[in-house]
Parts: structure tokens; C-alpha cells; sequence
């Protein structure tokens, strides 16, 4: 955020120009755009978005050129492909002093997670704007990407700037957590951070859980595992949302498992009584017997549209399955994680999120080698803002990586 201020000051915007703000997941996006509501003079000149939706954006505008260029055509769905369709065309001159005549100044948060074909993209646009990127290579979860591609092409491009302060938090026993799991040694207890007993069984998991609810003293709390092969995280928190736990009788705590855009858009699906294909009232009739929702709501209005618009008459099961999808992806992206005081979610969904307290769920089925699973544990433990308390599964799981 200095250094956008910083080139801001030197390169003033002009009439019709904003700051282009690109993240891959969408977490991170919307750390990302609250900070940048801190930048004076910034208000109403950025636009921040994924990666993803803005290749698309840029395919969609260039259509024709990639279809010249001999790029098959790609649907929205296609991530990489598009991402890297969007690449080949940024990397026309044409294209790229089009998108920077908009966007001299492109940010980029978490770049780490960036595959080939989305470094692509900023390598192309990096030739015609000011480009600032922010990355940590260890914070990385996708083993693929060992050695890191975008965080070698910075380090081969120009001479990156290393940050060593931490601000998302000040408490002393968390840091050190942090520095030790990144540095490959054994994490300490502190005020702030602990590794509990052993859970071993889902009944004393569940008390350490609860216990860790009631002691909170405020601020939400996430519950975060790397892994729900064995349903041990799952099992935990479920039973402290069915009653009171332990000696202390602490619970019952709703704890609210996040799902991905697949599994909400299946549970819609599930309950869709649709033929392949149906009339307009037949297609109206199935999608407001569902439950409401915003994904619901806006197909309902897609479909309308498509018979007043344009007089469509049928209306295929596959093409009403890929307006909820679509739709349902959307309200993620711009919904909000705060909805629930206690949420449970995996490593990757918690990337780029903070929560006033976090407890980790180890179990058995942790994947990976040494080095990804520290990463795992880095990650997990570095949402805490105030304090972080690990469980593990059994005793033997802290005689090995990443524990010791």
C-alpha cells in the first residue's frame, strides 16, 4: 500500500484511469480492496478482481483477434485456458497499450499462487504498466509450482523488496509460532499459542474445542484442518454443535462448515425437479419450488428474460445447471466471510483470510512431504490476529513434521 502511494504520487491518474487490482482467490480480493479503501485519494479509481475474471474480460473484448491468432474458442469455465489465451493476446501490442491506457497501475496480491498461463498475463502487462506484486513463495500450497515461477521471474526481472514485519498481528507467542514452523523447527507454547493434549478421540477433541470457544473472549473463531480425508475435523466440530462437552460442560457452538461453489451448486441441483428439457412455465415452475437463495432468484430472472427478451420456448436441464453454477460462484465472490462467529473450513479455504482466533484440527490423514506440510501449518496458524490453539489426533503425530 506505501509503494502505491508512492508511484501514485510520481504518476498521477488521469480522466477515465484507475489502479487494476488482481488477486487469484477471491479471499484475498476482498482483503485486498478493504485495504486499498485506506489509500487517499484512491476512492472510486480501482478496480479490484481475480485473476481469472479479468483474462475473461479480456478475452471476451478480443474475441476476434485470438480466434486469428488461432486460439479455439474457450468458455468462461476454462480457467486456464482462458488465462492463457488472455496471455498470448496481452502480449499484442495493441491489447497491451489498450489495457494500460485504463490501468497504468496494476497491483497484484499473492502472486505465489499464479500458475504459468496467469504470469503469463502479468509478464505481458508488466512490459506497458507500473506493476507492483506481492508474493510469498512459502505461503504457496500447490506443490506444482516448487520452485515458484512468478517468484523467479521477480527475482529475475528486478530487484524485489523483502518485507519482514508482520502486521496482521503483534502477539509475541504467534510470531515466534510462525518464524519457527518457517524456519523448520519445532513451534513453542505461549500466551497466544498452544499445542494441546492430544485429542485422540472425537469426545476429548471436542472438549478441547469447546474449551477453546468459551475461553475466546470474543471475535470470531475458525476452525481450520488440512485435511477431511477420515472425518476426524468434521466429527469434532459436529459434536460440539450437539451439546455440552467435557467436565466444563462448555456448548453447544454452531460451527458452520464452509463448502465450495461445487458442493453449494450440487445441493441446489439435488433438489431441482427439472426434465433434459422443458418449456418456460415447466423451467419457472422447478426453479421456484426451490428454496430462495440469490443464485435461485437470478436464474429465475435469466430465465424470464430469455422468454420476454428474445422468445425462447425451451430450455434445456444443462444449460439451467450452468446459470446456478455460474450465479453461485458469483455470490461467493462477492458475499462475505463473516456471516458466522464460528467457522470450520481447510487450509486452502482460509488462504488470505484473518479471524481473531483460530484452532487448528490435525488428523492422521495429512498429505505431502515434510516441506508441504509445515507450509500447511504456517498457513493455518498465520490467520490468528490474537491467538491460535492446535489439536492433533494422536500423541505420535508430535513426533514428526511438522512439530518437530
Amino acid at each position: 500500500m506505501e509503494m502505491l502511494g508512492e508511484t501514485l504520487a510520481e504518476h498521477p491518474l488521469i480522466e477515465g484511469q484507475r489502479v487494476l487490482a488482481l488477486t487469484f482467490m477471491h479471499g484475498a480480493r476482498r482483503r485486498l480492496s478493504d485495504r486499498l479503501r485506506g489509500v487517499p485519494g484512491l476512492f472510486g479509481r480501482v478496480e479490484c478482481c481475480t485473476v481469472d475474471s479479468f483474462a475473461w474480460r479480456i478475452y471476451r473484448r478480443w474475441r476476434g483477434l485470438a480466434a486469428a491468432l488461432d486460439v479455439p474458442a474457450r468458455n468462461e469455465g476454462e480457467f486456464d485456458a482462458v488465462c492463457d489465451a488472455a496471455g498470448l493476446l496481452l502480449e499484442q501490442e495493441q491489447v497491451r497499450n489498450w489495457t494500460a491506457a485504463s490501468f497504468p497501475i496494476v497491483l497484484v496480491d499473492e502472486g505465489q499462487d499464479l500458475t504459468s498461463q496467469r504470469l503469463r498475463m502479468l509478464v505481458a502487462l508488466s512490459a506497458a504498466t507500473h506493476s507492483l506484486i506481492a508474493a510469498d513463495e512459502f505461503q504457496c500450497l500447490d506443490q506444482a509450482l516448487r520452485p515458484n515461477p512468478l517468484v523467479g521471474w521477480i527475482q529475475g526481472a528486478a530487484e524485489p523488496e523483502t518485507l519482514v514485519q508482520v502486521r496482521r498481528t503483534n502477539v509475541g507467542s504467534l510470531l515466534a509460532a510462525a518464524a519457527a514452523i518457517r524456519a523448520g523447527q519445532a513451534p513453542i507454547n505461549g500466551q497466544g499459542f498452544r499445542i494441546l493434549q492430544p485429542g485422540v478421540s472425537v469426545p476429548l477433541a471436542a472438549t478441547l474445542l469447546a474449551n477453546a470457544i468459551a475461553w475466546r473472549q470474543g471475535g470470531d473463531v475458525a476452525v481450520i484442518t488440512p485435511a477431511l480425508q477420515g472425518g476426524f475435523a468434521q466429527n469434532v466440530a459436529n459434536r460440539v454443535g450437539q451439546g455440552p462437552c467435557g467436565q466444563q460442560g462448555n456448548g453447544p457452538y454452531s460451527i458452520h462448515w464452509e463448502g465450495t461453489d461445487r458442493d453449494e451448486t450440487q445441493a441446489i441441483l439435488d433438489g431441482l425437479q427439472l426434465a433434459p428439457n422443458s418449456n418456460g412455465t415447466g423451467t419457472l415452475t422447478a426453479l421456484r419450488a426451490l428454496p430462495s437463495s440469490g443464485p435461485v432468484r437470478a436464474a429465475i430472472m435469466w430465465v424470464e428474460n430469455q422468454i420476454h427478451a428474445v422468445g425462447r420456448v425451451e430450455f434445456p436441464r444443462a444449460d439451467i445447471e450452468t446459470v446456478i453454477a455460474r450465479n453461485v460462484a458469483l455470490c461467493r465472490q462477492h458475499g462475505s466471510n463473516t456471516a458466522h462467529t464460528f467457522t470450520a473450513m481447510t487450509v486452502q479455504q482460509a488462504k488470505n483470510r484473518e479471524f481473531e482466533g483460530v484452532v487448528v484440527i490435525w488428523p492422521y490423514q495429512v498429505g505431502g512431504d515434510v516441506e508441504h506440510k509445515r507450509r500447511l501449518l504456517y498457513n493455518a496458524v498465520t490467520r490468528a490476529r490474537r491467538w491460535c490453539n492446535v489439536i492433533v489426533q494422536g500423541p505420535n503425530i508430535l513426533t514428526a513434521a511438522p512439530f518437530i
